[in-house]
């Protein structure tokens, strides 16, 4: 990681190092929550061969008022749920996918973030956020370190 113009660059070797906490996680399905997690969810599902299912939900900006469906994997009932995502902040966006996904699986569904704050959720993650803009490595070419 490095700062440059007041934002946070997270890059590919934070990321793999980050990724693997998922090892100690107990699931059988992975859930993304379009935009920000999908390359996160599709390299979970590639690697431990389980489906991925997609949740839309964008809060920035008050654009969406409710989480969806937007792609099911596989019958997400009595699925072992693994809810990926990139930030966990206010935490607006997680209590709406939780609450939504309820519905479909009565077992314990857990939450991995890449950034994220202390909470009474049980959402792990695996650096700690201090509200910093962050640039994942999907978003810039480490090269000359640019946004695409």
């Amino acid at each position: 990681m490095f700062r440059k113009d007041d934002k946070l660059y997270y890059d590919w070797v934070d990321y793999s190092t980050d990724i693997k906490q998922v090892r100690n996680i107990e699931f059988d399905h992975v859930v993304g929550i379009y935009r920000g997690s999908l390359t996160m969810s599709t390299h979970i599902s590639n690697v431990f061969e389980v489906p991925m299912s997609i949740v839309g939900f964008q809060t920035r900006n008050s654009k969406d008022q409710e989480p969806y469906m937007i792609k099911f994997g596989a019958p997400l009932i009595n699925s072992k749920l693994l809810i990926v995502e990139d930030i966990y902040d206010t935490g607006h966006t997680m209590n709406g996918v939780l609450k939504m996904l309820s519905k479909y699986s009565p077992h314990k569904t857990q939450v991995f973030c890449l950034f994220g704050k202390e909470n009474n959720l049980n959402i792990s993650y695996a650096n700690e956020h201090d509200g910093s803009w962050i640039v994942f490595p999907w978003e810039y070419i480490e090269d000359n370190n640019e946004s695409v």
